[in-house]
């Protein structure tokens, strides 16, 4: 079966090209031919936007560290992910057949209500698959990135949501905003891609790793942490990004993670690394207590890093995790049998 995919795999984000590299993975295991539709909209491009909005001149100093991450990121999709050409507009989408016998939609905040608004500066319904209404379309572990859809979006979503064939959500706050939508179809809980592919993610990357043994790794988005020892490496995305391969190969050699990362906190558990979720009063938790209530580890995640140490030294049978990981799997492979 020839299956399209269609997510932010070209967000300058860890996580959002690591769930579309295991999506893509997984898929391409049970046989099937796999693309990563390459669509972005032109906003997006480092540069565009100070063309549109110069006052944005202000933030030169962090997109030009971000553009550095970008570059990083887009050796590993230009090596590991199967994509199209670029697509820059939803009208490109409508006017090509792509002979897809499926799309999948996700994973990642894919049905966002700021994208569904302003993706391409007016409403947009690529992400709900409106362009590929010829093909099988289904949602996998999307994220509407809020409890509850503004009024102003879910007016547009209430026309589009109905070309899922099916959804898979990631968070359980989800099964609420798809009622906002009148969805009625098909739709249940499944784990990120990530979760989905387990261990064989980590199969074909060539990891790099850091001379430092027996240490402490602290990766923090939006927001800094200073903790007084000397056993730590800071994983600095504001200053000096790393590659793919060094981001997950510091995690994974780590003696523990103090994270607000969702994929961070995923490699520390695929991987076996006790690990402490920093919980961000301004960022969406429902993900991370979604995914920790299913493998029984939701006292690893915290308000307040006071008391990371003992979180830390707590015993973690990994046995028991590895079997509830298995058990959740089975629901993402469950969802995806109907290909």
């Amino acid at each position: 079966m020839k299956i399209g995919i269609l997510t932010f795999h070209w967000a300058t984000n860890y996580g959002a090209v690591l769930q579309c590299y295991a999506l893509q993975e997984y898929l391409k295991d049970q046989g099937h031919i796999v693309e990563i539709i390459n669509y972005k909209p032109q906003k997006y491009d480092f540069g565009v936007k100070y063309l549109r909005r110069p006052w944005l001149i202000k933030n030169l100093h962090k997109d030009l560290i971000a553009k550095k991450k970008e570059k990083k990121l887009m050796l590993f999709r230009d090596k590991m992910l199967a994509q199209t050409k670029r697509y820059y507009s939803s009208n490109e989408l409508y006017e090509i057949n792509f002979n897809y016998d499926m799309v999948i939609s996700g994973s990642d905040q894919v049905l966002n209500p700021s994208f569904t608004l302003r993706g391409e500066d007016h409403p947009t319904s690529v992400y709900y698959l409106e362009p590929f209404h010829k093909s099988k379309c289904i949602g996998y572990a999307i994220s509407f990135g809020c409890n509850e859809y503004p009024a102003d979006a879910l007016s547009y979503s209430k026309q589009w949501i109905h070309n899922f064939d099916r959804i898979g959500i990631r968070e359980n706050s989800g099964f609420s905003v798809l009622e906002q939508m009148g969805y009625k179809g098909y739709s249940k809980i499944v784990p990120d891609p990530t979760i989905l592919l387990g261990t064989r993610l980590f199969r074909d990357i060539k990891m790099e790793y850091p001379n430092k043994t027996n240490y402490l790794c602290v990766y923090m988005l939006r927001k800094h942490i200073d903790l007084d020892r000397e056993d730590i490496i800071y994983v600095d995305d504001n200053n000096n990004p790393l590659s793919m391969e060094q981001w997950i190969g510091i995690i994974q050699k780590s003696k523990g993670l103090i994270t607000n990362s969702y994929h961070g906190m995923i490699i520390a558990i695929l991987n076996h690394v006790p690990f402490v979720a920093l919980a961000d009063a301004n960022h969406m938790n429902n993900r991370f207590e979604t995914l920790l209530s299913k493998i029984n580890m939701t006292d690893h995640m915290v308000s307040d890093i006071s008391d990371y140490k003992s979180i830390l030294d707590r015993h973690i049978d990994w046995s028991n995790v590895d079997n509830k990981l298995a058990e959740y799997r089975k629901e993402g492979e469950d969802l995806l049998n109907c290909i």
